[in-house]
């Protein structure tokens, strides 16, 4: 993999040279596979979710200008994709629930107990953890402490002030403590 900068990149796949697209991808990809797994969902799906931001990616390869970083921008695509997974996602769950309730009426049967064993590794704590959190609080500690973005960027990918995102960096760590605690 070449150091050629991100600009330059697509600027070349602005001009068709799939190559340059081939070494974005290469580049970024674990990093949103990451982004979207910090964000509660499966590897597979993570995959399925990096594969569209690349997609929407190559579409706006050519309107692309370099006026923020190229990761702002990525990122930007990415909370798009993630924004539209998780709402076909509820939908879906809404529907399996109803028709979960439908066949316990049905049957008269009643609720069963139980669930998945507790998982112990720190990490995994934490991921429930940030899960837990509310989208906005979520967005806020993925960008700015997983993805290791400065506040600005933050901001300017949420399309909120950098006091909002200092104001809501505060309460997802408050809350989390509270959470891990």
């Amino acid at each position: 993999m070449s150091s050629r900068p991100d600009a330059e990149l697509m600027a070349l796949s602005a001009k068709g040279e799939t190559a340059a697209f081939a070494e974005l991808v290469e580049r970024y990809q674990n990093i949103l596979l990451n982004f979207f797994m910090r964000r509660g969902v499966s590897w597979d799906d993570g995959q399925d979710l990096a594969q569209q931001t690349f997609l929407r990616l190559w579409n706006y390869r050519k309107k692309y200008t370099a006026q923020a970083k190229f990761t702002t921008f990525l990122f930007l695509l990415a909370g798009q994709v993630s924004v539209d997974f998780f709402r076909a996602e509820g939908r879906r769950r809404g529907l399996e629930e109803d028709l979960a309730h439908e066949a316990e009426v049905a049957s008269d049967a009643s609720p069963k107990q139980g669930g998945a064993p507790a998982d112990s590794a720190a990490g995994e704590d934490v991921r429930r953890a940030v899960a837990r959190l509310s989208p906005a609080l979520r967005d806020v500690v993925e960008l700015g402490v997983f993805q290791d973005l400065p506040y600005a960027d933050v901001g300017e990918i949420l399309g909120i002030p950098v006091g909002t995102v200092k104001s809501r960096m505060f309460n997802a760590l408050r809350k989390l403590k509270e959470l891990l605690a």
